[in-house]
């Protein structure tokens, strides 16, 4: 839908909807045409806006690209409130949660593009690996910074340490989806939640006394 509205600066409200439509119109294109084959001038024209209207916004593509990903992932993830969870329990849940959002085909899709075109558009590989773009990474790393500080875990660099359970749970996952090779359900995601956090916490755990 082109969104068209009344000459001068918008409201409040206009300008909620037009970011709205900015959104759905970039993520439409960018599922379609990938990264490189996007282009601003047909994602502003979808959108009802023009393309210094989108570059004002959002400074480049890539960081439109980043946004639309963002978006996607909004909601994605609860952390449990202190102390009502065991750290295994909290990191399985993280852990899930993750691997739900990522395997969903929009996120799936964008993954690959990513992949495809790092190369290409360095600067969109690196803005969307930065970790406040994915909200899970920042509860993974409060948890182990805990447990280590409570000595319940030795694993020295909290962010790689982070870093590896992350892979542990989505790569091969991701990697299979990626490819077309299987698709998961919540009780695969759970078992395979499961299964890395314990195969992590086994390296982990202080072992005193």
């Amino acid at each position: 839908m082109v969104l068209r509205r009344r000459g001068g600066r918008p409201d409040r409200a206009e300008a909620g909807a037009l970011g709205q439509a900015i959104l759905d119109a970039a993520e439409a294109t960018f599922l379609a045409d990938g990264f490189n084959g996007a282009s601003m001038e047909a994602i502003a024209t979808m959108a009802g806006t023009t393309k210094q209207t989108l570059y004002a916004r959002f400074g480049s593509k890539a960081a439109l690209f980043v946004e639309v990903s963002n978006r996607l992932l909004t909601g994605r993830f609860t952390p449990a409130p202190a102390g009502t969870m065991s750290l295994r329990e909290a990191l399985v849940e993280v852990s899930e949660q993750a691997l739900t959002a990522m395997l969903d085909p929009r996120l799936v899709r964008m993954h690959c593009i990513i992949t495809a075109e790092a190369a290409r558009f360095p600067e969109l590989a690196r803005l969307t690996d930065a970790d406040e773009h994915f909200p899970g990474r920042a509860i993974i790393c409060a948890l182990l910074a805990d447990a280590q500080r409570s000595g319940e875990i030795s694993c020295g660099d909290v962010r790689q340490a982070m870093l590896l359970l992350q892979d542990m749970v989505l790569a091969s996952p991701l990697r299979a989806a990626s490819l077309g090779l299987a698709t998961f359900g919540p009780e695969e995601c759970r078992a395979r939640a499961c299964y890395a956090v314990d195969t992590f916490l086994n390296g982990v755990l202080s072992r005193s006394g």
